[in-house]
Formats: C-alpha cells, sequence, structure tokens
C-alpha cells in the first residue's frame, strides 16, 4: 500500500529570524527516520546561545517560541525585558532551569540577551578573497597510477625488470 506524501513545511528557524542567528539541529535529529526529519525539520531546528541555552519552536499555531536555559539569573534578566509583550510567559519551576515562552516579535531582544550568536555576513569581495586564500588548503584528489609523471612518485610497483 502506497502512502500519501505530505508537502514538507518550507517554514524555518532561518527564515523566521530573517536569517540572523546561527542555527544547529538538535542531536535527536541524526537519529530519526528519514521520513520524519523531512516534514518536521522546523522541530529538530536551534539558535544556540551562551551556556548550554537554546532558542526553539514551541508552537506553530500560535507561532510561539521558546527560550530553555540552565542560567536562572539570565532567564530572569530576559524575562523583565519582555514581560510586558503579549503572549510571553515564564515557567521558573523547575530545579535549576528555566523556560521563557514568547512570540516572534521579541526574537531579537531574547536572543541579544541570552548570547545568541549572530550569522556572519561577508561582502562579495571579502568573500572571493577568503575563497583565493583558502585554495592552497583545499583537497586536491591525486591519480594513482602507473604513470611516473601523473602523481609524482615512483614506488618501484609497476616498473618492469632490465
Amino acid at each position: 500500500m502506497k502512502m500519501a506524501k505530505t508537502k514538507p513545511n518550507k517554514t524555518n528557524l532561518a527564515n523566521l529570524t530573517a536569517n540572523s542567528y546561527k542555527t544547529a539541529l538538535e542531536e535527536s535529529w541524526q537519529h530519526e527516520r528519514p521520513e520524519v526529519r523531512t516534514q518536521d525539520c522546523i522541530w529538530y531546528e536551534q539558535i544556540p546561545c551562551l551556556g548550554g541555552a537554546f532558542i526553539g519552536l514551541y508552537s506553530l499555531e500560535p507561532l510561539i517560541l521558546q527560550l530553555y536555559t540552565p542560567r536562572v539569573k539570565n532567564a530572569k534578566v530576559v524575562w523583565e525585558a519582555i514581560k510586558d509583550i503579549p503572549g510571553a510567559r515564564a515557567d521558573f519551576h523547575f530545579d535549576g532551569e528555566a523556560v521563557l515562552f514568547f512570540p516572534l516579535e521579541a526574537i531579537h531582544v531574547v536572543a541579544h540577551l541570552a548570547g545568541a550568536r549572530k550569522r556572519r555576513r561577508l561582502s562579495g569581495e571579502h568573500r572571493a578573497k577568503l575563497a583565493e586564500v583558502g585554495k592552497a588548503h583545499q583537497f586536491k584528489p591525486k591519480i594513482y597510477g602507473s604513470n611516473v609523471e601523473e602523481n609524482g612518485t615512483d614506488l618501484g610497483v609497476h616498473s618492469q625488470p632490465q
């Protein structure tokens, strides 16, 4: 019996945040079945922050993000900054960790206070300069055969006795 293909979700965390922050995949991503990974990729994406904290998706309807952090003092600072935003709520009832829930409008405030790393932005000429510098360290495949001129070494394996 053939299963109907479902349309993969085109939304991802990078698009939601205007590609401003570095994103990573949760560690369980590698252990999921391919058909699950394709459809539900957004649920595995995270924005890593300082001290083991991360920002991830909590809900799609309505769109709610969450900040998980083992740094409770930092979570209280973030909470003070976003507590007046409609839809924001906090959960400090854990032992040594906290979770803040907030709408997409607060992502830049939360990411800044949580220490999220920004994505590197390069100009066209700087990108070309880095590519030119990196050429010296790129992998150059060698063809190992019997022709000495191609690989520059003669190990005597393929040479004929005289």
